[in-house]
């Protein structure tokens, strides 16, 4: 049994001087309009915001075609795993791994021990569907995993997951699905769409990382309307800040042809980079769906890590090496520009 222990090493919060690729953000940088929403906001921060980010709330509702009770929003995605947690509290968990980390951290809180399905290497981590439905026959009440996973770049197809789920409500089991990355996915489609014929199935969504507004902490979760009601009544009045629902707002207002221009260009860039790094001697990397890769490094004869030999060259990449369910010669990066992207491929070669 591989334990789940707590970790939180994170990416992001870097100096100025680092290209910083240990972060899955939109390296085009938030909308022109979400940021004059920011500004215009400033104008309100002395007075309090909707206690639930209600017209934020409803926003979520019409772009996902849902109505605005299956929705609650928060300071994030992972606040709203951490109230997942605190409300279902588990018996027995299982958690698709590797994976973000914060999920295992939130039922860590609780007086439980989360069980691993370990996405395997040989497998080039794809999903193993045989293994999930093995948790469901092993006793799980809740089931977590991501698609997009992160950091493999492997994921479950809709039409698997909306099956999956279905197994899950039979058998009276959490399905709690994570797509913080979903915009990004070569089928964008989301399983939010599911809730409404599954009261077991709960999808956490994020604004950080298709708008690149990681500072102002959005996110979102869809469930049915019984399933949000019953979190809802334990989520903390206020925790959208007035700015973070009013930039919300205006990158929801964003055009598909934007959201398109911004996905067809990092993919093209994921692409370039999975051929590059592909060629170099001693990496294999891992095919992806989003906007990150995840590659291994035959690091055993070299004198220093990976790692210290790009920070070196002002370059931060994420290392797996205590990541549950990864481990040591692991990476992974978020797709940037080309000129980054070529500064990362010629450091990496150098190594």
């Amino acid at each position: 049994m591989v334990e789940i222990a707590f970790d939180r090493s994170h990416g992001g919060a870097t100096g100025p001087d680092l290209i910083d690729f240990s972060i899955s953000i939109n390296p085009f940088g938030p909308p022109p309009n979400a940021v004059a929403a920011y500004h215009e906001a400033a104008a309100t921060i002395a007075s309090y915001p909707e206690p639930y980010a209600e017209t934020f709330t409803a926003a979520v509702a019409t772009y996902l075609g849902l109505a605005p009770a299956n929705i609650l929003a928060g300071n994030g995605s992972n606040h709203l795993l951490y109230l997942i947690a605190r409300v279902l509290r588990p018996n027995r968990p299982f958690i698709v791994i590797p994976t973000f980390s914060e999920i295992a951290n939130s039922l860590l809180t609780l007086p439980t021990t989360p069980q691993a399905i370990v996405l395997r290497r040989e497998r080039r981590f794809q999903f193993d569907l045989d293994a999930l439905d093995r948790a469901l026959t092993n006793g799980a009440d809740a089931l977590f995993l991501c698609r997009p996973n992160s950091p493999t770049g492997t994921t479950l197809a809709l039409e698997d997951a909306a099956a999956l789920a279905k197994r899950c409500a039979a058998r009276q089991c959490w399905c709690v699905i994570d797509e913080a990355f979903i915009d990004f996915a070569d089928d964008p489609r989301s399983a939010a769409a599911l809730v409404d014929q599954n009261p077991w199935l709960i999808v956490t969504r994020s604004m950080t990382k298709l708008y690149a507004i990681p500072g102002l902490r959005l996110g979102y979760l869809a469930a049915s309307e019984s399933t949000a009601t019953v979190l809802g009544r334990a989520l903390e009045p206020w925790s959208v800040s007035g700015p973070a629902a009013a930039v919300g707002i205006a990158c929801l207002a964003q055009s598909e042809n934007w959201r398109n221009q911004i996905c067809t260009a990092l993919k093209a860039e994921r692409e370039y980079l999975q051929d590059r790094l592909g060629a170099i001697a001693g990496i294999t990397v891992f095919r992806s769906t989003a906007n990150f890769l995840m590659f291994e490094v035959d690091h055993r004869a070299r004198e220093r890590s990976l790692h210290r030999h790009m920070v070196e060259r002002g370059i931060l990449v994420r290392d797996l090496a205590a990541l549950p369910g990864a481990g040591p010669g692991l990476f992974r990066i978020g797709v940037r520009l080309r000129a980054d992207n070529d500064r990362l491929i010629e450091a990496i070669d150098a190594y």
